[in-house]
């Protein structure tokens, strides 16, 4: 079976995807966790660079009420801190919100629910947020359900977005469909959009900065990388 594909779009199986972030809940720790590799140094360097990337970004507001699709341990709650008016945290697997509301159960306006980012409920929806974040979450979602996913958050109108997500290099996109992952040490799949491809989503957007995250210390590849974007609501 081809599970490198190029260029052509298939569906991956989200069952697969739960199953291995369920597994990767428990068999790893803090950053490692939620931000894929083995080197621990290389995986706090892009959690360090990202969050400063974000707080340059929003150094006008003083306070912020956040929405984080694909929370995890809630890495965003300890990366932004005191300027936390309001916390809600989403993620599909249930071990990541169990640790994180241990993690941060002394912490009123923090919260964190089970849930996938295609059926955000109206409790989650009806919230008023000033930025929106979602990080690594997009390239494990299908096709069909990504101009959903655009709608939700077009409709959530927070002040700030801030994506964050493996994109391909290439002038295609490429798909890991089960793939033998000697590095992850298990099968895994993903969808590495072009630029463009997520791009035709942002018109409702004023995108003030995007650019590649990784290197080659913390990641970079030759085919596939991340890229960030950060926009403003018109």
């Amino acid at each position: 079976m081809t599970t490198r594909i190029y260029d052509d779009r298939v569906d991956l199986d989200s069952n697969d995807i739960k199953e291995f972030w369920a597994k990767r809940a428990l068999s790893a720790t803090g950053l490692k966790t939620v931000l894929l590799g083995d080197d621990k140094g290389a995986q706090a360097e892009r959690n360090r660079k990202e969050c400063s990337i974000l707080e340059e970004a929003l150094s006008g507001l003083k306070s912020l009420r956040i929405l984080d699709i694909g929370c995890g341990i809630g890495r965003w709650v300890e990366n932004l801190g005191d300027k936390i008016e309001t916390y809600t945290g989403i993620d599909f697997t249930a071990e990541y919100v169990r640790i994180a509301n241990g993690k941060y159960a002394d912490r009123k306006d923090v919260n964190f629910y089970e849930m996938s980012v295609c059926d955000m409920s109206e409790e989650i929806l009806s919230k008023d947020y000033n930025l929106v974040i979602c990080t690594g979450v997009l390239t494990y979602i299908n096709d069909n359900e990504l101009p959903k996913i655009f709608e939700k958050i077009r409709e959530l109108s927070p002040e700030y977005v801030y994506i964050q997500e493996s994109i391909s290099l290439m002038d295609g996109r490429l798909t890991l469909d089960k793939f033998e992952s000697k590095e992850l040490k298990s099968n895994y799949s993903a969808i590495y959009r072009t630029q463009a491809e997520y791009e035709q989503y942002f018109k409702d957007f004023d995108i003030i900065k995007t650019d590649l995250l990784l290197d080659d210390e913390i990641g970079g590849r030759k085919e596939t990388n991340a890229r960030y974007w950060i926009g403003r609501t018109k």
